[in-house]
Order: C-alpha cells, then structure tokens, then sequence
C-alpha cells in the first residue's frame, strides 16, 4: 500500500508540474494519498449523486444527437483509488452510438479527478471502435482533474492523459456567467473552454452551473454545434443493466489499407484520417483525402469495398 501510495503521489506531481496552472499546488494536492479520495463527489459545479441522470439534445449536422449521463451507484477501484462509475451513453437519431463508462473521485480538497474511460463506439450495437479508452495507471496513464475545488479565471489544467490517446486540456474562461436554455434560466455558472493537442482547432466551450452540479449547455466554438441540457431525473433506475454483456465487434471485410488504397485510387491526394461510421444505412469507412487544401471523403463500403460516394 505504501509503495502505491508513492505512486501515485509521483503522479500527482507530475500533473501539477506539466498540466496544471500554479495555483492547484496551493491546495496541497503533493500531500495526496488514496484515502484522500473519496467516491462522494459534491463539487459545487461537478456534483455526481448516484442515481441521477442528465439528459442532453442538440441538433448536429448528421441529426438529432441525444446524451445520457447516469450515476450509478457502481464503484471501480484504479490505482487502489475507489472511484464512482459514472455512464455515459450517446445516441444519433435515436441509434445509440457510443456507451461509455467513465471514472470518477474528489479528493479531500474538493478536487474532482478523472482516472480513466472504457467507451466503444457502435454501429447497428456492434462496437466499431474502443479508441479513446484508458484507465490511470496502464502504460503511463494518468489520471487528471476536471473540475478543480475553487475554479479561478485563467487557470489551465490537464483532465487526463495517456500520450497519443487522450490529452484533454481545460481553461476557466469566466465565473458568474448567465446560461438560459430548455431545462430553465442559470446565473452562477462557469465557464470552461476544453482542447486537445491531438485535434488542433477542435475546441468547446461547457458552461457548468451551480444550480445543476454540472453542464447545462456545451458548443463547438469552430461549428457552433451544441448539446442543451432538457431533464435531470433522480432515484433513476436505468431500464437495462448497467453491467451488460460484452458486445460483439463489428465484422471488416475490408481492411483500412485496402480501404485506403481504393480511396486514393479514386481521389488523389494526401489521406489525412480514416474513420468506420454509418451511412447508406450501413457501416463504412470514410476516407478522408487533403486534394490540394480541399477536403473529400471518400465513401466506401466495409464489407464489398465498393466506393458508394465523394463528399467536399
């Protein structure tokens, strides 16, 4: 116990040093140990209550984009560190399209930390994807804090971290912010802009409000699209499990190399991202080609490899 302690100690550390803005260190966070955490989460703008569930919709370019996110009552350790199991379910025209299982814990300063994910993309409920998981602890993860205990304008934090995979960033913009939207009118809000260096210009702004205990309004700053929170249910008892059974994973006919082969055989240029994502009813791979600063997806079937149509 004593030498994970040490660790993760080491960790803490090492978050304050390179992802947090100096003024974390003035809460003492060096002097953490693992019954410093806690599963009872109350920050003022983070609350997580077991059996509460926030519903959000938003309108998006490909459709109506509905998320739920429910606190079980469910507790995963990481790292020796008991942490609440919060889950986190994504639905696009009333298809669910990621499930997600997120991990939380608030130190004894009011901290709230993010120690790791288990999220699968799915496609028709097969899962297409698990990229994005990560847990603190495994292959140099390390767990980051996503809501600090006294937020002031201008600090800069690291929310987690595990190299190539998940490197999210926040800033506090401002304090005291007014939010109104469907699920009514906020006056002592936060807001937060979050960022990626793995996603240059993809950036958001989340307005958490105290009145809630957490986000009642988030926007894509370069689109504008955004998710508005619409309900807030208690004592919610999820009508499936929360522990389901494994899914099974998506079949690929084609491969991504083919995938890309058949692509730029179709439109030269520089391939610039490929993704499994459903159009034409079905699951494809969207190649995505840089043609001399023109972006075209190329659309191509996964399991014939037939290209079903150019996007610009």
């Amino acid at each position: 116990m004593e030498l994970i302690d040490t660790i993760l100690s080491l960790i803490v550390l090492s978050l304050l040093i390179s992802g947090c803005s100096q003024k974390s260190a003035e809460t003492g966070a060096l002097d953490l140990r693992i019954e410093d955490f806690s599963t009872v989460i109350n920050n003022k703008y983070l609350t997580l209550t077991p059996g509460t569930i926030f519903i959000y919709e938003g309108q998006t370019e490909e459709g109506l984009e509905r998320i739920e996110v429910y606190v079980t009552n469910d507790i995963r350790q990481v790292m020796g560190v008991n942490t609440l199991v919060v889950w986190d379910r994504e639905w696009l025209n009333n298809e669910l399209i990621e499930d997600t299982k997120d991990w939380f814990a608030q130190d004894k300063y009011g901290n709230v930390w993010y120690f790791g994910e288990d999220s699968k993309e799915l496609i028709d409920g097969m899962v297409v994807s698990t990229e994005g998981s990560w847990e603190s602890g495994v292959n140099g993860a390390q767990p980051g804090i996503v809501m600090k205990a006294n937020p002031q304008v201008g600090d800069t934090y690291r929310q987690e971290y595990y190299k190539g995979v998940a490197e999210d960033m926040g800033e506090v913009v401002a304090l005291g912010v007014q939010v109104t939207g469907p699920y009514g009118s906020f006056t002592d809000c936060l807001q937060t802009k979050d960022w990626t260096p793995l996603e240059p210009g993809d950036e958001e702004y989340k307005y958490y409000c105290a009145e809630v205990g957490n986000v009642v309004y988030e926007v894509e700053i370069d689109d504008g699209e955004s998710a508005q929170l619409i309900g807030i249910m208690f004592n919610y008892q999820p009508p499936e499990p929360v522990k389901e059974e494994p899914r099974q994973v998506l079949k690929r006919d084609i491969t991504e190399q083919e995938a890309i082969a058949i692509a730029q055989q179709t439109v030269s240029g520089r391939v610039t991202d490929i993704e499994i994502e459903k159009k034409y009813n079905r699951a494809v791979y969207a190649v995505e080609i840089d043609d001399n600063g023109r972006e075209t997806d190329v659309i191509i079937d996964i399991a014939t490899g037939e290209v079903l149509g150019i996007e610009t």
